[in-house]
């Protein structure tokens, strides 16, 4: 029985949050066979001040360009 297991930003269009679940669950009957019954898919939606990226807090105002680095001497300020 797969579960698939999505984290994402909080999301404020439910309709889009609906139809990424059934996607991806498309998705999953489709290549692996699994009959969708067996298939259990669900969002964790994370506020953007509990997730980093390259250590960078998603609330920042510049995490798209300082989440980005590789090394900590980058994007110093």
């Amino acid at each position: 029985m797969p579960i698939i297991h999505i984290s994402t930003f909080k999301m404020t269009d439910q309709k889009k949050a609906k139809v990424l679940l059934e996607e991806v669950t498309a998705a999953m009957h489709r290549v692996t066979g699994v009959p969708l019954d067996k298939i259990s898919a669900y969002l964790t939606e994370v506020e953007p001040f509990r997730w980093t990226d390259a250590g960078v807090l998603g609330s920042d105002p510049k995490f798209q360009i300082r989440s980005r680095r590789k090394s900590y001497d980058e994007g110093k300020e």
